[in-house]
């Protein structure tokens, strides 16, 4: 049985369940029309731009375009693109963002500033010993516009490896991060484990959540009315936690099997987690997933001969030795393998009024940074599915025009400083809440200042995703 510390975990207060037999869920009742969905993903340290682009003949540098990606041969897609080639017509590969507010921002370090306002549109806070962001993430402004009340708002993951783990990607309201379930077994358990009978610890939670109540309303009279208020809201919020909570525990639904307490590969979680996104799916448990994607060892991408360690032993080098940047090509070759899986295994499972689940899933995959360097300069994020929104199956490139200065190395430009970036990534981040549903005008930023004191709009929505 669950013990009643994870159970408290679970939810942030109050959980009961336990734990099921393989397979024991059944089909339950889905709503009329399929949920949309939405998945992030980031990996650590960015992309070896040069590898990850794609051209064509007569393209130019200083003008917008487009390649048609369901017409192109296979070999003409870029290395670390190239596993996707199979879903291309659910592609949006987007060539001309950069992180350009992360260059702005002050104070930290990059690969926090990165990941902060990679998800989050915002400024870093470093006060705290815990690096915070000043705004909610977008998979979290997303789960509080499509969550059902009864059942999980979001789920977050990390594929964590023996020397880093994955990235930060959720933030509440108050720019907190989000603890995140690192093994495939725990998230089985948050995701399947109330779903259960016989615990006779869930049963009394109403009388004990009552018996509470009933003496706080004998308490209230004696209270100030600030401590009656933040007492109502502590049992309100209790109260909708133990709603979802008897919801989740009365679900009929196919699981996975229960997944052991360890893989021995990084590959082997992947999938595992891949199995239970896919379940919480089609169960419609939860309807937004954060995966952030630890470093990998360095032998499953072939790159163990140069080093045991991706981030100081490889990612930092990509432009002193090419041999390195040829490492973190594979690294990020490797991860677009990882990611395909996790496609067809959602094409596989059919959804709501025909089709797959992966027809009403969004998935936006970045990074933290734009590459090992620490840049921010070149920014390649893709979108896979959403075609409810987008106009997919598109390479799509932007001149870097924006007046903020980045930083890039010295092998790169004379100086070690462009006099632009690409376009801020928080028009991508507003295009993605409202394929979602969310009727916003930015996220994060408003609009920043760069350095030479331009004023530099980071509202709206990234133009040309649409038909």
């Amino acid at each position: 049985m669950i013990s009643r510390r994870y159970l408290l975990q679970l939810g942030g207060l109050t959980a009961l369940g336990a734990a099921l037999p393989d397979r024991a869920l059944r089909a339950f009742a889905q709503p009329a029309e399929p949920p949309r969905r939405l998945v992030v993903i980031s990996h650590c340290h960015g992309w070896p731009y040069s590898e990850w682009k794609m051209r064509s003949t007569g393209r130019s540098e200083d003008e917008p375009w487009t390649l048609d990606l369901n017409g192109l041969p296979q070999s003409e897609f870029s290395r670390p693109l190239a596993p996707l080639y199979a879903h291309r017509h659910r592609l949006l590969a987007l060539d001309g963002l950069s992180l350009a507010t992360a260059e702005l921002d002050v104070g930290g370090n990059r690969h926090d500033r990165g990941w902060i306002h990679a998800w989050t549109g915002n400024n870093a806070d470093f006060a705290a010993r815990d690096t915070r962001s000043t705004s909610a993430s977008l998979d979290q402004l997303v789960a509080a516009h499509i969550a059902r009340p009864d059942r999980l708002p979001s789920l977050e993951l990390s594929v964590d490896a023996a020397l880093e783990a994955g990235r930060p990607i959720a933030y509440n309201l108050g720019g907190i991060r989000l603890p995140t379930e690192s093994t495939p077994l725990r998230a089985w358990e948050r995701v399947f484990g109330p779903a259960s009978s016989g615990d006779a610890v869930g049963r009394r939670r109403r009388t004990t959540l009552d018996f509470a109540y009933d003496e706080y309303r004998q308490l209230a009279p004696h209270l100030g009315a600030t401590d009656r208020a933040r007492l109502e809201s502590h049992f309100g919020l209790v109260e909708r936690l133990g709603y979802r909570l008897e919801e989740l525990a009365t679900l009929a639904c196919d699981a996975p099997a229960r997944p052991p307490a360890a893989f021995e590969k990084y590959d082997m979680r992947f999938d595992a987690f891949s199995d239970i996104i896919a379940a919480a799916f089609s169960c419609d448990i939860t309807r937004v997933v954060s995966l952030s994607l630890g470093e990998m060892p360095t032998a499953e991408f072939g790159a163990a001969a140069i080093s045991d360690k991706v981030h100081k032993g490889i990612a930092h080098y990509i432009y002193d030795d090419p041999a390195k940047h040829a490492a973190m090509t594979d690294y990020v070759q490797y991860h677009a393998s990882q990611v395909v899986r996790l496609v067809s295994t959602l094409e596989a499972m059919p959804d709501v009024g025909g089709g797959s689940m992966m027809d009403n899933t969004l998935i936006v995959w970045g990074s933290e940074l734009g590459d090992g360097w620490h840049g921010y300069s070149h920014y390649c994020p893709v979108l896979i599915g959403g075609s409810w929104a987008f106009n997919t199956g598109r390479y799509i490139h932007w001149p870097h025009e924006t007046p903020a200065e980045m930083r890039v190395p010295s092998q790169i430009l004379t100086g070690g400083n462009t006099r632009v970036s690409g376009i801020p990534h928080q028009h991508l981040l507003v295009s993605v809440a409202r394929a979602m549903g969310l009727d916003v005008d930015h996220i994060g930023l408003e609009h920043v200042r760069g350095q030479r004191g331009d004023f530099i709009d980071v509202s709206g929505p990234l133009a040309g995703l649409t038909a």
